[in-house]
């Protein structure tokens, strides 16, 4: 995380003859009509109703459940996701993740993101050399939009997804944390990736400060 960049774009790509990489479908269909991942799992489409339904079912067994459950799964996405593309590279006699310039990293997630219809991801390392911290924003994110009006943050996925991924790239047990939430009426949602305990120490921030004022806080 201590890699600094301007902001990532296909040409990053293009330049390591990696471009094809981000052109292929995220899910193929089978003889069956079955959807298949890249990463192997069997894909079955859940809609808005039935994403709300089961965060309702699992908060009123276990109120908390919800966040921790779905941030879980995403992390485990976010290794997969990782991992998977190491084996194409390594198949195309590429260089994996950890051994690519950072920004080629952040336009494969970024993509990533868009084609699953998680929302529109950007990655800013600006501050990454000097603080050590990744900031992340999410637009249209799918789950902002399930759960506007609702107490609590929406993205625990989202939020899952860059931990592992980012994890799995640095080789360093990391945090992410969603700061400032589109649900509850901010611009977007924002995350910040960052050693746990910094997170930690702006926990008592998030949901009563911006984005803005956390991450200042966290770089002073």
């Amino acid at each position: 995380l201590e890699k600094v960049s301007s902001t990532p774009s296909i040409e990053i790509l293009s330049g390591l003859g990696l471009e094809s990489l981000v052109g292929e479908r995220s899910f193929q269909p089978d003889a069956e009509g079955s959807l298949h991942s890249q990463l192997d799992g069997r894909v079955i489409a859940a809609s808005p109703e039935m994403l709300g339904s089961l965060r309702q079912v699992l908060e009123a067994e276990r109120p908390g459940s919800w966040a921790a459950v779905v941030k879980s799964a995403g992390s485990s996405w976010g290794r997969k996701f990782a991992a998977s593309l190491d084996a194409r590279l390594t198949t195309i006699s590429k260089p994996i993740l950890s051994e690519l310039p950072l920004e080629a990293c952040l336009v494969f997630l970024e993509h990533h993101f868009g084609r699953n219809g998680l929302g529109r991801l950007k990655l800013d390392l600006a501050r990454a050399a000097e603080h050590g911290l990744v900031i992340a924003t999410l637009d249209n994110s799918i789950f902002a939009a399930l759960m506007k009006g609702q107490p609590g943050f929406a993205d625990p996925l989202a939020a899952g997804i860059l931990q592992g991924f980012f994890e799995h790239i640095s080789g360093q047990g990391l945090g992410c944390g969603e700061i400032e939430c589109a649900a509850q009426g901010a611009a977007r949602c924002t995350f910040v990736i960052t050693a746990p305990e910094r997170l930690e120490a702006v926990a008592d921030l998030v949901g009563v400060e911006t984005a803005a004022v956390i991450i200042t806080r966290m770089c002073t």
